[in-house]
Order: structure tokens, then sequence, then C-alpha cells
């Protein structure tokens, strides 16, 4: 039976690790078998146009005596030198050079152990947390078990090229922003993340150290230190935390204190018109509890006490008023209402990559009172609630929706303080495997904005065809419109290759730092994407070049836009 089982698996590590990246494909098992009921043969998935992966249950049936007796690991390495186009020189060192992910780090990650009791929901969300470690490429996890109730899990993982020079340069809207240094986010194979880079943009230059532990000493706790040194000040961050890491996780807490000094810029019509010097301590400390629900349920609350103070000064180049300093101190109760309805997709944010996509509801609350009392300030409410979901309507259409509220309102003065709304609702027509038409609508509406908050339009937040922080004001609405391409094509075996049609429309409308008229804004364009499959995984770079439709005089004809983001 066992060695049956080891053929099966190994039989398949090429086609599924490789071609195509443990994707489009069921486990290796059927639920027919000669001795046993329950065993499963290799299978492969029907695509549809949902995209979604594995769609036939691929693990043994659950009972209360089923114990996990043994776990496997397969480890991938990053380049599959079997395969002509992967056997070169290059990839051949890239492959002794890589420190592969230390077994123990994987072990860690499970929510499962060797005798433990044998649960589907377990091996389903490990392969989730696994893909979600960014030192991963992908991972499977298949399940066998023998006519003794013994279950066998077999954990098959391909590591991603971690050790990257940090060296970039960007130019969108007009401005430049580079980078240069290195980053390395699976330390001597541990999963720790180490990074030092020098950056540049319109606003500043400096330095960028971060220290980044998701498993302090093979643990659930996380910590994070960060410093930069930059041209107008210095910023820090250290935090240390115990997260929700699982749906079944029971307790989180943890705390941090960030601080960051320096130079902000007020734009108008990507121009800088004001510059202010702004002074920011945060603290917070917090412990939460999760209590289980019917129906696939995750109710999850914290206490917590947050303080969070910013001063402000001017400059020789503040030619508006600044914003008053603020001072909140108090403490906060914080909900969250989870409904774990994941399912595994593909060539949606990413191009050929396995992408777990939640259908369920994901509801967030927070509500806190500082004091006059406590704090150097007036007395507030503090708010925020967000909402967000996603699902099919048809089998080749899916919706998705996200809302955000969140201020302060002033009890003595009646009256909102950095109040923004949003609603964001996209949707997905796919008309092939590797077609699909994509539409967004973002609505935001802000209120008592102080002089340090503006709300703005312009290349990075959706306008491509127009420099950065082109329109401002209180009030803002976009619409986009993308034929996308996910052609697969395997670049130089490093990306998968993409494309997109696109038209863009916007305007920002109400009350304003400095009189424009803010007229609707357009532009058509098209784009190439590169998701990278040997290293970075997660992130999608963006090449864009859009023109302005009836465009103003002080606008290029052509814009372009080279971005990193983490969706197509």
């Amino acid at each position: 039976m066992v060695a049956r089982y080891s053929q099966a698996i190994l039989f398949l590590f090429p086609v599924l690790c490789y071609s195509p990246e443990l994707l489009a494909t069921s486990a290796p098992f059927d639920s027919q078998a000669n001795s046993c009921s329950n065993q499963r043969q290799a299978s492969q998935d029907d695509l549809n146009l949902k995209r979604k992966l594995d769609t036939q249950q691929t693990y043994p049936k659950e009972s209360n005596n089923k114990r996990i007796t043994k776990i496997s690991l397969k480890q991938l390495n990053v380049f599959d030198t079997s395969l002509p186009e992967e056997n070169n020189f290059l990839f051949r060192f890239a492959n002794r050079a890589h420190i592969t992910t230390e077994p123990d780090v994987i072990l860690s990650t499970l929510l499962f152990s060797q005798g433990s009791q044998y649960n589907i929901k377990d091996l389903e969300e490990s392969e989730r947390l696994l893909r979600q470690q960014n030192y991963l490429y992908d991972a499977r996890i298949y399940a066998e078990e023998n006519c003794h109730d013994e279950v066998h899990v077999t954990v098959v993982t391909r590591d991603l090229w971690t050790l990257l020079p940090d060296i970039s340069f960007s130019r969108s809207g007009g401005e430049n922003t580079s980078r240069i240094g290195f980053r390395e986010s699976n330390l001597l194979g541990y999963g720790k993340r180490l990074s030092f880079t020098a950056t540049e943009d319109k606003d500043r230059n400096g330095y960028l150290f971060v220290y980044d532990d998701p498993a302090i000493l093979s643990s659930r706790y996380r910590g994070r230190i960060e410093y930069a040194d930059n041209s107008d000040g210095e910023r820090h961050y250290l935090g240390a935390y115990l997260p929700f890491y699982s749906i079944k996780t029971k307790y989180s807490y943890g705390f941090y204190n960030y601080a960051n000094k320096r130079v902000e810029s007020i734009y108008s019509r990507n121009e800088v018109i004001s510059e202010f010097i702004q002074d920011s301590e945060i603290r917070d400390l917090y412990y939460g509890f999760a209590v289980q629900a019917p129906k696939q349920w995750i109710n999850r609350f914290s206490v917590g006490l947050h303080q969070e103070i910013h001063s402000f000064a001017p400059t020789v180049y503040s030619n508006l008023p600044i914003a008053d300093d603020r001072d909140t101190s108090y403490p906060y109760i914080k909900g969250q209402w989870l409904q774990s309805d994941y399912i595994k997709v593909r060539n949606f944010d990413s191009i050929y990559r396995t992408e777990d996509l939640n259908l369920g509801w994901n509801i967030q609350a927070k509500l806190g009172y500082s004091s006059k009392n406590w704090a150097d300030d007036d007395s507030h409410l503090i708010y925020q609630f967000s909402a967000s979901r996603a699902l099919f309507t048809t089998e080749n259409s899916l919706w998705r929706f996200s809302s955000n509220i969140q201020g302060e309102w002033n009890t003595e003065q009646n009256q909102a303080r950095n109040f923004v709304s949003a609603v964001n609702i996209q949707y997905y027509l796919n008309t092939s495997i590797q077609q699909s038409w994509f539409a967004n609508l973002s609505l935001t509406y802000a209120k008592g904005l102080t002089a340090d908050n503006q709300l703005v339009l312009g290349g990075e937040t959706g306008l491509r065809g127009y420099p950065l922080n082109y329109q401002q004001g209180s009030r803002s609405a976009l619409i986009n419109i993308e034929k996308r391409y996910y052609w697969e094509y395997d670049l130089l075996q490093l990306f998968k290759v993409g494309g997109a049609l696109f038209f863009d429309m916007g305007k920002v409308t109400g009350k304003t730092q400095i009189e424009t008229d803010n007229s609707l804004l357009k532009n058509v364009g098209f784009g190439l994407r590169f998701a990278p499959s040997r290293a970075n995984a997660g992130t999608v770079l963006h090449l864009d070049v859009a023109a302005p439709i009836n465009r103003e005089d002080n606008i290029d004809s052509i814009q372009w836009l080279f971005t990193v983001k983490n969706r197509f």
C-alpha cells in the first residue's frame, strides 16, 4: 500500500510542481480502491471558467479513530533541472547555491503533527498557511490511509530564490523612485527576513533596515524591527505578537511601538504647493480571544490600549496653514466576524499560480474613546468599520465588494475629524481560462480632513494617464475597465507573463486646500504584467503606457508607469 502511494506521488511531482507549478490538479488518490473503500486514485480536474482548482474531494474520510502516523516532506528546489529548458549552468548553479528551507520550518507551520487526530480542515488550512510564506512558491498536502485507520500525509513544497539584490528604478507620473540594496526572506533556510536598502523618491532619500521574524524560536510568535534614517528624519518600528494564525486559534496578543519624523508635502496638479514637518508616535497593546460559531463563522474579539500623537511644525516652504497637533489615548474594543469559505483558483490576482480566494464575509469593527483627561486634546470617539466579500454569481462571473469607514468624532464640538468612507466594487467576467474582462468602481467621501491629510487621484491611484496626486478634494470617483490576458508564457523560466488593455475615468470634487478646477479625467492604455515564478511570490510587476484623453496643456501626451503590486 505504501509503495503504491509513493509511486503515485513520485509520478505526479514533476507534473504538479513544475507544470504548472503544483496548480491545476487534485490529490493523487481516488475514493475507489481494491483493499480499502476510501482510497483515491489519480484524477485530473476539468478546469471551468470559475478557474477553480481541486474541485473534487481529495482526502480520505474522517473518523474519530483515525490518526496521522507519518508526515513526509517533499521539498522541491527552485528550478527543475530534469526539464531541458531549465537544465543550464545558471539554473544548476542557483539550485546548488540555494539554501533549502529547513524541514522544521515547514513542520512548525503545519496545524497538525505526527500522532494528532486526522482532520481535513487542518490539512486544507495548513496548505494555505504554507502558500502565505514568501519563501515558498506553492504547496500541496496529500493524505493516504491504510486499512488500519492510519493516515500518511505528504507535504509538497517548492522553494523560491530568496537572496536578491533590491535594485529598482520606477517612473510614475513624471516622478522617479529608486532603490538599491539587498533582501533575504529565508535567512539560512529558517524563514527569517532581513533587508538593507537605500531609497530615493520625490520627497526624501535615506536608508532602511528591516528584520522580520515570522516564527520566533520556531514558535507561533512573530516580531519585526524596522529602522530608517532619511534626509528628513527617522523612522523606527518594534513589535511582537501572537496572531490569530489559524481559524482555530483561541487567543492573540501583542504590542508595537512606532515613531516617524519626516517632511510631508501637499500636492495639487502634481506640484508641491506646501510642506510641513510631521512627528508621529504610535503605541498599541492588545489581547484578543476567539469564539467558534456555526456555519463556518469565526468570531474574534480584542481589547487594547492605543496612543497616537502627531505634532506639526512649519518649514520655509510652508505656504499653507499646517495642522494642529493631535493626541488620542484610549482603550478600545475590536471585533472580527470571519466566514471561512476558501477555494483554490488561478488567473485572478496572479498568473498561473494557486490563489486562495475566500468567498465568505470578513467584517471588522473597532470602537474607542479618548478623553481629554487622558490626552492633550478634546475628547474623541474613535471608530472603524470594514466589510468585504467575494462571490460567484454565475459560472464565469465573480464580484468583489469592500467598504470601509473610519474617523474620529469630537464629542465636545460635535464634529467629525478625518472621517473617510470608501466603497470598492470589482467585477470579473472570465471569457476563457486565459482571458477576462475586469471592471472596478471606487467611491470615496471625506469630511473634516486635517491639514496633513489629502484625498488625491492620479497615476498611482488609478488614473494611469496622469501624474501622481493630480487632483485633490474631499470626494472622488474612479472607474477602471480592463481586458486582461493571462498568457502564462514563461519568460526566461523566471516570469509568467500577462497583459491588459485599459480605460480609466475619474474625478475629485469637494473641499480643497487650494482653489482648482477639477475636470473629468479619462485615459486609455495598455500594459504588461510579469509575475515572478522563482522569486518574489505574490507580487506582480506592472509596466503601463497610458495616454490622457482631452489632456490639459500641462500633461504629457504619454505617461508610463512601472510599479510593483500584489495584484494583477
